[in-house]
């Protein structure tokens, strides 16, 4: 059973990515412990001198373009005690894993990190079935977020341990659905 964890309204997006960090602290450390493509391929390309550019340049262009998400990233680094490479890293592995040579590439690593999703959607009713087959280490590790914004609006989304809630499917209470996969 997925876990639902109510939190806001917020002071600002830093407190509830903190309180988000720190509700699911166990779960984050664990996923990220048993994540393959961070531990072999993502944390030994940002061991790298090349590397170091690239990732102060999507981190900073970032945090100048969505500074809000980016409080909310370091927040939940803060509160669940881990590095914010770490979650920076999860973060952002759809992007930096093409910068990634083929041949650094563990071939026993799983790089597939798609799910399967049906969405059926009518005048009464809205379902979504969806289920973890793909990054081995994200099943066990996921959560639904519940939020009251500051500013009144609310959204829920299920999220996988150490991402941000916009990292897979959601809706606001505007009627607006997020799908991302």
């Amino acid at each position: 059973m997925v876990e639902i964890f109510e939190v806001g309204p917020c002071e600002n997006a830093y407190q509830m990515g903190f309180l988000i960090g720190q509700r699911f602290s166990n779960l984050i450390r664990s996923r990220l412990a048993r994540d393959l493509i961070l531990q072999n391929q993502l944390l030994q390309f940002a061991g790298t001198p090349e590397s170091r550019s690239f990732i102060e340049a999507i981190s900073e262009n970032n945090r100048n373009k969505f500074p809000r998400y980016w409080d909310e990233l370091l927040g939940t680094a803060a509160g669940c005690g881990v590095p914010v490479l770490e979650i920076i890293l999860i973060n952002f592995r759809k992007e930096i894993l093409p910068f990634i040579s083929k041949t650094e590439i563990s071939s026993n690593v799983d790089t597939a990190d798609d799910c399967s999703d049906v969405l059926v959607v009518n005048d009464s009713m809205a379902i979504a079935a969806h289920n973890e087959d793909a990054n081995a280490a994200l099943v066990g590790h996921t959560y639904v977020i519940k939020c009251e914004l500051s500013n009144g609006l609310s959204f829920m989304a299920y999220t996988y341990a150490g991402e941000l809630p916009s990292c897979a499917f959601g809706f606001n209470s505007n009627g607006l659905v997020n799908y991302k996969e």
